[in-house]
């Protein structure tokens, strides 16, 4: 996981910064400790993570992707956060987590 640091410009959105480095908006706030919206020409810290998304299917549980993915339910909780995840939701999971 390698920190960098974004200057938020008038097209910048949590969502695409969370796309681009493989992250979540979820992260990216904790991260900056960040309660209030974002504005152009902040600075914010983002830890790129290496991994892929997963979309929630019918029936998955936290639990069940956990063990589908060789992970934690509490790790991709806490990565996403969440704790609970819904039909369609899409959720990080880190590189080198599949088995």
């Amino acid at each position: 996981m390698k920190r960098v640091i974004v200057r938020i410009d008038d097209e910048t959105s949590l969502e695409g910064l969370a796309e681009k480095y493989h992250t979540t908006v979820a992260a990216i706030k904790r991260l900056n400790n960040l309660h209030t919206d974002i504005f152009v020409g902040m600075r914010l810290v983002v830890e790129e993570n290496q991994g892929e998304y997963y979309t929630v299917q019918p029936f998955d549980t936290l639990e069940s992707i956990a063990k589908k993915f060789g992970s934690s339910a509490q790790k991709i909780s806490e990565l996403n956060g969440v704790e609970r995840v819904f039909l369609g939701q899409r959720v990080f999971i880190p590189s080198g987590e599949r088995v």
